[in-house]
């Protein structure tokens, strides 16, 4: 297997739409195993954003969207908390 060139020898980013394109310093065949094992999960525009993960969260009702923002957010809360009691994390301020 080739090794992964440091980032002083790998490709650069030029203008959107160019031909030249970043391969993050791998080889040819590391870029084309790379690109084959992180694409297609799910629909992908142009950009990489997965149009899937969207259109699922649309098919909700937004009282059904509410409720998964609401979960998320007291799970953060947790683990924030958590954090704090076992010191690896200052309180936050209260506002």
């Amino acid at each position: 297997m080739d090794k992964v060139t440091g980032p002083e020898e790998a490709d650069t980013v030029d203008a959107p739409g160019s031909a030249v394109e970043d391969h993050l310093g791998m080889s040819e065949e590391q870029w084309a195993w790379f690109q084959k094992y992180t694409r297609g999960y799910g629909e992908q525009d142009e950009e990489g954003v997965d149009l899937s993960l969207l259109r699922e969260n649309l098919r909700l009702t937004p009282a059904e969207r509410l409720a998964r923002h609401q979960r998320a957010l007291r799970l953060v809360t947790e683990v924030r908390r958590a954090g704090e009691r076992a010191g690896l994390r200052r309180a936050a301020p209260e506002s």
